[in-house]
């Protein structure tokens, strides 16, 4: 791999896929710079070369150029923060009103002109999968024999097609489908929050399912959509009764643990 020769940030979020890059750098020696979100990147044990926050974030260029980096990836959990809420340095406050006219816009409309930005900027973006192999959704653990009086295939297809449908309005990589149905949608709160509005609502359907998709346009680069064990405990606590990912174009954390939980909880799974 080329970039072994160059020097390779990683601005990292949270959650557990960052340990996950972090490792896989290491093992296939790849020199790495570590710039940790500080609102939101969590391993202590492992701390990062810089930490910035949403307030002085747009300092990142200058420290990018004084390290020498040509290559980026993305990983981690960033939430978008309320504007009111900054108190950004002048750097900041210039990329602020650079990205302002998408800042209101779905997720992927500002993701994608922030990577725009880097690109600009003279940095190559590169795609997280070529770090996360193991951690790359596939059909290997579908368990649709054990359910099949349950659910059909045609219908794991329609489930699947309704929700890249409501993708493409750039609000939500999730929806809760029952009977044929979109029950409720991902807004900017995220899928545990959409997980959590379910359980709220107190049903007890025969066969509800959290559908997770990749929107379609969406930028790879920054968002792929990504469960883990949290968000299979949050579905068994919900009484949703499975999941439907799209494989290849979503991420897995833990995936032994996860696929674990899914056996124990006996919960449906499959990427279509």
């Amino acid at each position: 791999m080329q970039i072994k020769k160059e020097k390779l940030a990683i601005i990292a979020g949270g959650g557990d896929l960052v340990l996950s890059t972090i490792k896989s750098c290491k093992t296939q020696n790849i020199s790495f710079f570590l710039v940790g979100i500080e609102e939101f990147y969590n391993y202590a044990v492992i701390p990062p070369d810089v930490y910035l926050n949403l307030n002085n974030i747009g300092n990142i260029f200058s420290i990018l150029y004084k390290e020498k980096i040509k290559y980026i990836i993305f990983i981690g959990r960033v939430k978008k923060p309320s504007l009111l809420k900054l108190r950004p340095n002048l750097k900041t406050i210039y990329y602020i009103l650079l990205i302002l006219l998408y800042y209101f816009r779905g997720d992927n409309a500002l993701l994608s002109k922030i990577y725009n930005i880097f690109i600009r900027k003279g940095f190559k973006v590169l795609d997280v999968r070529k770090f996360l192999k193991k951690n790359i959704a596939n059909n290997n653990n579908n368990n649709y024999k054990k359910f099949k009086k349950k659910i059909t295939l045609d219908q794991i297809t329609y489930y699947f097609n309704i929700a890249k449908r409501n993708g493409s309005l750039d609000k939500g990589q999730s929806v809760i489908v029952v009977k044929n149905k979109i029950l409720l949608r991902e807004d900017r709160k995220g899928t545990d929050n959409l997980i959590f509005r379910y359980k709220s609502l107190n049903r007890s359907d025969n066969f509800s399912l959290l559908v997770k998709i990749c929107k379609p346009k969406q930028n790879i680069y920054i968002d792929l959509p990504t469960i883990g064990p949290k968000t299979i405990k949050n579905i068994f606590l919900s009484g949703i009764k499975g999941i439907i990912v799209e494989k290849n174009n979503s991420l897995i954390a833990n995936p032994d643990e996860t696929f674990k939980l899914i056996k124990k909880y006996n919960l449906f799974y499959y990427a279509v």
